[in-house]
């Protein structure tokens, strides 16, 4: 690769261009910018101390310009900052040398219409992302942060995407919201950045409003800080920021530390609340819960056997591991902690400098006491009924399914030590893999909205031009149930991807739907509980070549998702539960999503389809009521 390479961008209303760099040599680091006439508009140079950079260029509107950069390599770009930006979004800029067989600004159809990529789902223009935050509806709009990675395909330091819809579906791309801590740029031996947090719209004085209402968005994020290798050195603390245009942020403060000494090194992932009720709860103050870990001596000799407010005591059966396919008693966990959830308060309004007061541990989880910890906890009401949510990180269950999320359904009870979950019921929120990281919100009509973040634990993902390492799945509707959790798809999702009716070829107990692009919905009723298997999807490993095969199969009552040739093809994706009459399947070329019964569980996981049209197969020794099958549409504009 030549030390200096140039590409044309034509700016249109654009009047910023935002480069995401990183040095590739000892020399100075330099971009410049030049008109048509290869006149210098401006030339930058990354300080010297820094190893990364975003430069963010003023550029002539309505120009063709010249972009060149030496001892440097452009990861991501776009150009930004033009009128009506909230509807307009950012442009993709693609300036990587070693993509030379991608146009310098690619369209929105020729990023989304691609094999290899989703067509329904939202991902970034590229590189790597992971957790929803700051998920809110204001001014008409769904705001959709999220962790972004734009230097590379993995994990890194941490920033904030962004993207806004109008129906929960289709997505404007923004500009990058925040940024990782400056000392994170210049030393590789520190990691971390701007984690994970929630938002919550607020007037012009900082009292909690709906988002139609509302002046402000208040969000509120961990700054974590590491040496790399050394877990010890974790820095976790929360902080807030202001948005009032939708778009740009105002100054962090820092809003809460760890309570005491006991509290894990993890303490992250703040989730804000401001419309709980109930007698356990102050009506004028908002709610925080963290994710941590406590130590055991803290809840009592007996807290495993306890069914007391505050503990969780179900167990899955599973075992402590690093690893989506780490083995039993291979890792050791810390048997001295247990993950919990823990509760701040603050009265209203949620001013920056506001003093968020700590209430305690509001769950344990004893049944899975070998986790590390929770990830991304939540914490909401919906029908009556108080829920908890969070990931178990490192650990997998007895049917080998790893980091999986639960819920935890029941009443929020005051006690001598604070509010506690006293737990009725318990169980996944998602019997597949990788749906991770989730974070609820309540939007303008009441609804309790979910979204999750598929990582890619069939390691189906492999690195090219334009296409994204993570995704968000479709958005879900939460309700409580005779005692359960459902969730399923929003009307929006219906109404808005569902496209023309496909031909089912076939009767009685085979059928067979051709899916244009690879993408389709189908709705299958069955009349008993008679064995049956749906063949989702085909294709090919896209690291060793393998022929692949996604089934969903109901064998002795049993109905499980299955996902041969791939990593976790001897993994049980048992659903949990039985008389299973109605099943719905999403599947968008590359991800499943599967709902049973109208919602009762819900199951799903990356699947690298086969470019092309796709296949539904439907063999079933019973009876089989109805199958309405649709296309499903993309969401590029």
């Amino acid at each position: 690769m030549s030390n200096t390479y140039s590409i044309s961008v034509e700016t249109g209303g654009y009047r910023q261009l935002d480069l995401f760099a990183e040095r590739c040599g000892e020399g100075n680091a330099v971009v410049t910018v030049a008109d048509g006439n290869g006149v210098a508009i401006a030339a930058h140079t990354m300080p010297i101390a820094e190893r990364r950079h975003h430069f963010s260029i003023a550029v002539p509107q309505k120009s063709t310009v010249t972009v060149a950069a030496s001892g440097l390599v452009v990861r991501f770009g776009y150009l930004s900052e033009c009128d009506d930006l909230l509807d307009n979004g950012v442009r993709y800029v693609n300036m990587n040398p070693s993509d030379t067989d991608w146009p310098a600004q690619p369209t929105l159809e020729q990023i989304y219409n691609r094999f290899g990529r989703s067509g329904a789902h939202f991902e970034p223009f590229a590189r790597w992302m992971n957790d929803p935050n700051g998920l809110c509806q204001f001014q008409g709009r769904y705001h959709l942060f999220f962790q972004l990675n734009p230097y590379g395909f993995g994990w890194d330091n941490m920033h904030w995407g962004h993207a806004v819809s109008r129906d929960l579906v289709h997505w404007t791309h923004l500009p990058v919201f925040l940024e990782p801590q400056p000392e994170l740029h210049t030393d590789e031996r520190i990691v971390g950045g701007a984690f994970s947090g929630s938002a919550v719209t607020v007037d012009e004085h900082d009292n909690p409003v709906a988002g139609n209402e509302a002046n402000a968005i208040r969000l509120y994020l961990t700054r974590h800080l590491e040496t790399r290798g050394d877990e010890s050195s974790v820095t976790e603390y929360q902080t807030t920021c202001l948005c009032e245009d939708g778009v740009h942020v105002r100054v962090e403060s820092p809003v809460a530390l760890r309570a005491n000494d006991d509290f894990g090194y993890d303490f992250r992932d703040p989730k804000v609340e401001c419309g709980m009720g109930g007698e356990a709860l102050d009506p004028d103050r908002a709610y925080m819960v963290t994710a941590t870990n406590l130590p055991v001596s803290e809840f009592g000799a007996d807290a495993a056997d306890s069914a007391v407010p505050g503990i969780s005591t179900q167990n899955t059966g599973g075992w402590f591991t690093y690893s989506p396919q780490g083995k039993p008693g291979v890792d050791q966990p810390n048997n001295a902690t247990v993950p919990a959830m823990t509760l701040f308060s603050a009265k209203k309004p949620l001013k920056r400098n506001v003093t968020w007061r700590y209430e305690g541990p509001v769950l344990a989880d004893f049944g899975h006491q070998i986790a590390r910890t929770y990830e991304c906890p939540d914490l909401f009401q919906v029908d009556g009924v108080t829920v908890a949510v969070g990931a178990l990180m490192h650990y997998r269950d007895k049917q080998g399914r790893f980091q999986q999320v639960r819920w935890y359904a029941g009443d929020l009870v005051n006690t001598d030590n604070g509010p506690k979950l006293d737990v009725k019921a318990s169980d996944w929120c998602d019997f597949g893999t990788g749906y991770y990281a989730t974070q609820s919100f309540a939007d303008d009509n009441g609804r309790r909205i979910v979204f999750g973040w598929f990582t890619d634990f069939p390691e189906m993902r492999v690195e090219q031009p334009c296409l994204a390492n993570g995704m968000m799945s479709l958005p879900r509707e939460l309700h409580v149930r005779d005692g359960r959790l459902y969730s399923k798809p929003v009307s929006e999702v219906y109404r808005e991807l569902l496209g023309e009716r496909l031909a089912v070829h076939g009767d009685g107990g085979d059928m067979v739907v051709t899916a244009p692009g690879n993408a389709y919905y189908a709705n299958v009723h069955l009349a008993d509980d008679a064995d049956a298997i749906m063949v989702l999807a085909k294709g090919v490993n896209p690291q060793d070549g393998r022929p692949t095969e996604l089934l969903l199969q109901r064998t002795d009552g049993v109905t499980r998702l299955v996902a041969k040739g791939t990593a976790v093809e001897d993994v049980d994706f048992d659903s949990g539960i039985t008389d299973v009459r109605q099943v719905e399947v999403f599947f968008d070329r590359n991800v499943v999503e599967v709902f049973l019964n109208g919602g009762q569980t819900a199951g799903s996981m990356l699947f690298q389809g086969a470019d092309g049209d796709g296949e539904l197969r439907i063999a079933s020794s019973g009876k089989i009521d109805a199958v309405d099958a649709r296309a499903l549409n993309g969401i590029w504009r």
